[in-house]
């Protein structure tokens, strides 16, 4: 209990005040940094899932055209290719 004592009569409340805000600014800092940060990297993770599902899209039609023309790849058969 006596160091406790001696401790808050060595305290300079300047100094512990400047700590203080210190501390506020630079918490204040870092908080406004992480928010913007955050919500670039979800405006970039939303163009980047509409990119997918053009993608996506376009592949689709890619894929139905293919098919419905008879020109798919897959299901052709060649000769060569099976095992015997």
């Amino acid at each position: 209990m006596e160091i406790f004592i001696d401790l808050l009569k060595e305290i300079n409340i300047a100094q512990l005040m400047a700590i203080v805000c210190a501390g506020w600014f630079f918490y204040n800092r870092l908080k406004n940094d992480l928010t913007i940060k955050i919500d670039k990297m979800g405006e970039r993770i939303d163009k980047l899932s509409e990119k997918v599902e053009d993608v996506d899209k376009r592949l689709c039609r890619i894929e139905g055209s293919l098919a419905s023309s008879g020109h798919c790849l897959f299901s052709q058969s060649r000769p060569e290719q099976k095992a015997e």
